[in-house]
């Protein structure tokens, strides 16, 4: 234990997409090393993190809203520790500690490791503290932390960070890094102590999971990563976020429809039904070559669930791209997407394109791709009802005390109170309402 800080509380707050919820976790492991114990809100906390998210100039916003209301308790507390760190951080660099004058430390998505070290530096000098390199061997990917939220059945995995594809639009290269594979054997041995502690369920995590290994040659690829793991007994599922279409393949749609503890879903970003505009996304692929992959996938695995990200308003973006884009969702029928207006993010090549899309028209696509995909994923939903699922528990409700977890498809299941269910247990459930978000089941006695 680091003796620096014996005592006091940490509250870190998160905003983004899994890895930023996981990163937060490896950084909670580390303060509660320090002997640092959690709370519940800022008001008090003797540290306090913000974990921050840059991938839409929305997320940034959040963050300077949330340093703003810090800025009373640090006038109130001048001792309390504040720490930007995550994608906004590296983004920013030491010009956060110049626009924000009550913050302590900035602290990259590579230098996560160097957060007990920052924290006894600011405590003993007084300093200000901007730590943002780039590293080739990053010291936070082989942090250990073993729980998803606070589920003791389900956890995060990260086998791999940062992108190397550069897609015009995407900030994650420059707030990432290039991307990093773990060592097999390492994961394999955090994945085993996982399972000995109990977890049932593990999500493998990558910006660009599947291009697992082919930054080393010391790796797998991420199709023979996913039959080691296989192997893990006690281990019931395995899921994977997030995938890129130019590096889905035969060897992984086969690894998924042939490994019993692999689930059938996967997201796949569309990003656009337009080959004019994925083009100019730099997205490496064209929309028969992405649906090809589809059809392979569903040809194999024909219960496969399949969800996507989506963007509207890309620069140069006509009508007849848009509705290029609303046929292909028709035609495609993913059972979920996530969507997003064109965010400007700096350093970018999209940044500076001609023919930016207003904010209005934006708008206006955006709520045609919700009008669409809203009725198809409720279609799915509907049809399930009456079908046979098995559930792994995963919690339950706050209040109520309902049982939830997801089918094996990854869609949300809250089971009709029983006695019988425990949390960790697999259930056979009969779907007996499809809902617009989610399912409901009963019990099979």
């Amino acid at each position: 234990m680091n003796n620096a800080v014996s005592q006091g509380t940490y509250y870190i707050e998160t905003y983004g997409c899994q890895m930023n919820e996981h990163d937060s976790e490896k950084m909670s492991a580390l303060l509660q090393d320090m002997g640092l114990s959690r709370t519940s809100g800022p008001e008090g906390a003797d540290v306090v993190l913000i974990n921050t998210c840059s991938i839409r100039e929305k997320a940034e916003h959040k963050v300077y809203s949330a340093l703003g209301k810090l800025k009373s308790l640090k006038r109130r507390n001048p001792d309390m520790v504040t720490v930007v760190c995550g994608c906004v951080a590296q983004q920013e660099k030491e010009n956060l500690l110049k626009r924000v004058s009550h913050l302590d430390a900035v602290l990259g998505t590579h230098c996560i490791a160097d957060l007990p070290a920052v924290i006894e530096r600011i405590r003993k000098n007084k300093d200000r503290v901007a730590r943002t390199v780039f590293t080739s061997d990053t010291k936070s990917l082989h942090i250990n932390a073993p729980m998803k939220g606070q589920s003791p059945i389900c956890s995060y995995v990260t086998i791999m960070q940062g992108c190397s594809n550069f897609c015009s639009y995407c900030v994650v290269p420059f707030t990432r890094g290039p991307e990093q594979s773990r060592a097999t054997e390492e994961i394999l041995r955090e994945v085993n102590d996982l399972v000995e502690r109990g977890v049932k369920e593990i999500t493998l995590l990558g910006q660009n999971v599947n291009a697992y290994g082919k930054d080393s040659s010391n790796t797998k690829t991420f199709a023979s990563l996913l039959k080691e793991l296989d192997r893990v007994k006690g281990l019931s599922r395995i899921r994977f976020t997030t995938s890129h279409p130019k590096d889905f393949g035969e060897d992984l749609i086969s690894a998924m429809a042939e490994l019993p503890s692999v689930c059938e879903h996967v997201h796949l970003p569309l990003q656009s039904g337009s080959d004019s505009i994925l083009k100019a996304m730099r997205r490496g692929y064209d929309l028969s070559e992405y649906q090809e992959k589809i059809r392979l996938l569903r040809q194999r695995i024909p219960q496969v669930a399949v969800t996507a990200d989506m963007i509207v308003g890309f620069p140069g973006e006509t009508e007849q791209d848009f509705q290029t884009t609303l046929a292909a969702l028709a035609e495609i029928r993913f059972d979920q997407i996530f969507s997003f207006k064109y965010s400007r993010r700096p350093g970018t090549a999209a940044r500076n394109l001609a023919d930016q899309v207003s904010e209005e028209i934006k708008s206006r696509r955006l709520e045609q791709v919700h009008h669409v995909q809203d009725r198809i994923t409720e279609e799915y939903h509907k049809a399930a009802e009456g079908t046979l699922e098995e559930i792994l528990v995963e919690g339950f409700r706050p209040g109520t005390g309902q049982p939830f977890g997801r089918t094996r498809t990854n869609k949300i299941v809250n089971i009709e109170p029983h006695s019988a269910i425990g949390l960790g247990d697999n259930v056979k459930v009969t779907i007996v309402r499809g809902l617009k978000h989610s399912l409901y089941g009963r019990k099979i006695d």
